[in-house]
């Protein structure tokens, strides 16, 4: 898809490379009040709409790099985000703490990147967006918040905002009932899976998204746009790569493992990338919250400072 996809009012900019990250599938609402969801499929396709339309407000459906690295394209449009992740805007320091960053890099990292990311042509890391500039730009301004249930008029089309947490904390799908519309963002049905702060929280968002009253659910990646029979009959194959991963980490507790050792065998990325420590932190943050859902479910333990299968 190299084109704007019409659905009415509701139009899709796909993203750079597929959509794959850290590019996403954009929504242009070309309404009375014009309006951008995520924008992140690409600098130049987002700068033509901010030059052939004026956009009066950006919405991010979450503070994830991919969703929110183009805001800054659009320096005369309101910019919003969910209450619960304001404050990623008002403190980065909040934002690098929730993801992990402290607890898996160190104080010393989290200062160097906010140091890095403010140098527009500073050293950058081989797989991830880590110290990109626009981490520095596109999360210095915000100018409004909405809340789950909240509906939003563009003039025509009418948005509700769904609550969908589990993937990030305030993380939010786009809901056009008039249009029988769904962007799902990141429950985005990719091979690699869900990525998930608390996947719990996921699997029933995920669920709840699947019975909405819609013909057509837009992913934020690669998928793109499919129908609803087709977004139901892949979603639990998506799914279940949570389930599968579970297992992969219980079969590497073989034996009794420190948390660290159990990080660095790379149940998740693989070990052969975590020479880019925006990775290793992912793969931290990841071990963690699987690593506790299991121990909650009885199936692993801490002995001695180690981790083993009950």
């Amino acid at each position: 898809m190299d084109r704007h996809i019409d659905f009415g009012n509701i139009k899709v900019i796909p993203g750079q490379n597929g959509g794959r990250f850290p590019f996403c599938n954009t929504i242009l609402i070309d309404d009375s009040i014009p309006a951008v969801i995520d924008p992140g499929a690409g600098l130049q396709q987002l700068q033509a709409v901010n030059q052939q339309k004026d956009i009066e407000i950006v919405i991010n459906s979450h503070v994830h790099f991919d969703h929110i690295c183009y805001n800054y394209v659009f320096d005369h449009s309101k910019i919003m985000v969910n209450e619960r992740e304001a404050i990623y805007f008002q403190d980065r320091r909040k934002f690098i703490a929730d993801s992990g960053v402290y607890e898996a890099l160190g104080e010393e990292w989290a200062n160097l990147w906010l140091q890095r990311i403010q140098e527009p042509d500073g050293p950058q890391t081989s797989y991830t967006p880590a110290y990109r500039h626009e981490w520095h730009l596109s999360l210095a301004r915000l100018d409004e918040t909405y809340c789950w249930g909240d509906v939003i008029d563009f003039g025509h089309s009418k948005m509700e905002i769904i609550p969908a947490p589990g993937h990030s904390p305030g993380f939010s799908v786009m809901y056009f009932p008039q249009e029988g519309i769904v962007y799902c963002s990141d429950i985005d049905l990719t091979k690699f899976g869900p990525w998930c702060q608390n996947s719990a929280q996921y699997i029933e968002s995920a669920r709840r998204v699947a019975r909405l009253d819609a013909d057509t659910f837009i992913t934020g990646h690669e998928s793109g746009i499919v129908s609803k029979d087709e977004f139901i009959s892949r979603l639990d194959q998506y799914l279940d790569v949570i389930f599968i991963r579970d297992k992969m980490l219980l079969a590497n507790l073989g034996s009794a493992v420190t948390f660290e050792e159990l990080v660095r065998k790379g149940t998740f990325y693989g070990p052969k990338i975590f020479k880019d420590e925006f990775v290793y932190c992912w793969e931290w943050s990841m071990t963690k919250e699987h690593l506790q859902r299991l121990i909650s479910q009885g199936l692993a333990a801490v002995e001695n400072g180690k981790y083993i299968c009950s």
